[in-house]
C-alpha cells in the first residue's frame, strides 16, 4: 500500500534561499525578513507526534538503526513533576557511540515551555554537541498539540535561527485510533473524561480551559496531531492484518481530517527514511507542494469536526491579486470567520499565480507567509489554497474570496 501514495515533497533543488522570506502573524503583523542564507547552514528538526503507544519511540529507534545521520533524539516525555529533565542522545555513527547530555526545557511539556527558552535550550545543544549533529528528531508527548512546537521552530526559522523545521510526522495506532478521535477527553487520563475537576492542581486555568473547549467542540488531541501532519503513518498496521474494512474506516477517517498529506501503513514504524525525512515540508517551492495540494480531496466519511478543504480559482490577470489573497487570508486567519460563518484554521497550504511569478502559501493556526515558489509544476491548473480545520464550509470561504478578488 505503501507505493500507492505519492510523497509529499522531493529533494531540495536549490542550494540558495535567494528571496527575502516573510511571516505573517495576528499578535505582530510586522513581516520579518530573513536574509539569503544556506539552507545546508541550518540543522532540520522534525517534530514526531502521536497519541500515547502509537510506536513513536519505536519508529525513532527504527530510524537510528536505518539512518546515517548524526541524530540528536529529543525524548520529550510527559512526567508527574513540573520539572522533569529531558534525555538528549547523540548518536554519532561513525564511531558508533552515543554521547547523553541532560536538556532541561522547562515544566515537563515542551508545547508548554515558553518559546525562546525551548529554541534557545536546542540551540545550546547545538552548539555544546562539537559538530556531533546534523539532524534533530523530537518526539513530543502523547497529550500534545503539536502546532505550538511547529510554529515555534518556524518563527525561530524566519528570523535566521540555527534550526529549521523539517516537517511534522504523525504516527497512530491502527487497532485504537478510531477510538481516540472519539474519545473525546480521554487524552487526559483521568477518571471522569468528561469533567476537569477545578480542584485539579496538576492542570493549569489556561490548559483546563483549553481543553474544556475541545470537549464542547468535539475535539481530541488526535485531531489535532493529524490536521498538522506533513506524513502519516498509521502504525501497528499487523494489529488489525485481515481486516480490510477496518483499514478502510481508519484512511477515511484520517483522511477526511488531513487529506493533503500522504499515508503510509507501517508495522514496528517501520519506513523507508525518504518518506519521512528531508521533507522540506516547509520550504518555498510550488513543486513541492504538488502533491500536497493535489491529494487535498473531499472524503466519503464526513467528520464535521476537523477536515480537508480545498478553494480552487483561476490564475491572477495581474500581480494585485497577491495582495488581495493576503488580505483574505489575513480575514480568515485572524478573524476565524468566512462570510459571517465561524472557521478555525489549523494549518494552510497554497499556490498562487501571475504569469511566470509563482508563490507559495504555508500557514500553522494564524501565522502564515506566502513567498515565491519557483518553477511552476505542470499539474497546477489553477490557484489552490487548502485549509485544514474546524467549521470549514466551502461556499462560505468561496463568498468571502470574492469580495477580495
Amino acid at each position: 500500500m505503501d507505493d500507492e501514495i505519492p510523497e509529499l515533497v522531493t529533494e531540495l533543488d536549490e542550494t540558495f534561499v535567494t528571496k527575502p522570506e516573510y511571516l505573517a502573524t495576528q499578535q505582530d503583523t510586522t513581516q520579518y525578513e530573513q536574509k539569503p542564507s544556506k539552507v545546508t547552514s541550518k540543522l532540520p528538526i522534525t517534530i514526531v507526534t502521536g497519541y500515547l503507544g502509537s510506536g513513536k519511540s519505536t519508529l525513532l529507534e527504527m530510524i537510528g538503526r536505518k539512518s546515517n545521520k548524526r541524530l540528536a533524539i529529543i525524548l520529550n516525555e510527559f512526567g508527574d513533576s513540573a520539572a522533569i529533565e529531558k534525555s538528549v542522545t547523540i548518536k554519532d555513527s561513525e564511531k558508533n557511540e552515543s554521547v547523553q547530555e541532560w536538556l532541561d526545557l522547562g515544566n515537563g511539556c515542551l508545547c508548554c515551555t515558553v518559546k525562546d527558552n525551548g529554541v534557545m535550550a536546542i540551540e545550546n545543544l547545538i552548539e555544546n554537541s562539537g559538530d556531533k549533529i546534523d539532524y534533530i528528531l523530537l518526539e513530543t508527548t502523547g497529550i500534545a498539540d503539536p502546532a505550538p512546537i511547529a510554529e515555534m521552530f518556524w518563527l525561530d526559522d524566519a528570523l535566521a535561527a540555527s534550526v529549521y523545521i523539517d516537517g511534522v510526522i504523525t504516527v497512530v495506532d491502527a487497532a485504537n485510533i478510531i477510538q481516540c478521535l472519539d474519545d473525546i477527553g480521554g487524552h487526559w487520563h483521568r477518571a471522569n473524561k468528561h469533567v476537569l475537576q477545578d480542584d485539579d492542581e496538576d492542570v493549569s486555568p489556561e490548559k483546563k480551559e483549553q481543553e474544556r473547549k475541545m470537549l464542547d467542540e468535539g475535539i481530541s488531541t488526535a485531531h489535532l496531531q493529524l490536521a498538522l501532519a506533513d506524513t502519516i503513518l498509521i502504525n501497528k498496521i499487523d494489529t488489525i492484518e485481515g481486516d480490510k474494512s477496518k483499514l478502510e474506516e481508519i484512511c477515511g477517517r484520517v483522511r477526511d481530517i488531513n487529506s493533503s498529506s500522504p499515508i503510509y501503513t507501517t508495522s514496528y514504524g517501520d519506513i523507508d527514511l525518504d518518506k519521512i525525512l528531508d521533507l522540506h515540508a516547509f520550504e518555498a517551492s510550488s513543486e513541492k507542494l504538488a502533491n500536497s495540494v493535489s491529494l487535498a480531496t473531499s472524503s466519503s466519511y464526513h467528520d464535521d469536526r476537523i477536515q480537508t478543504l480545498t478553494i480552487d480559482f483561476p490564475f491572477f490577470s495581474d500581480n494585485s491579486g497577491f495582495d488581495k489573497v493576503e488580505k483574505y487570508l489575513q480575514h480568515v486567519l485572524w478573524e476565524n470567520d468566512a462570510n459571517g460563518v465561524s472557521v478555525e484554521i489549523h494549518r494552510t497550504k497554497g499556490v498562487l499565480v501571475w504569469k511566470d511569478d509563482v508563490r507559495v502559501v504555508q500557514g500553522v493556526r494564524d501565522t502564515y507567509e506566502v513567498i515565491e515558489g519557483g518553477k511552476l509544476h505542470e499539474s497546477i491548473k489553477n490557484n489552490k489554497i487548502v485549509f485544514i480545520g474546524k467549521g470549514l464550509d466551502k461556499q462560505a470561504l468561496e463568498d468571502e474570496l470574492h469580495k477580495y478578488i
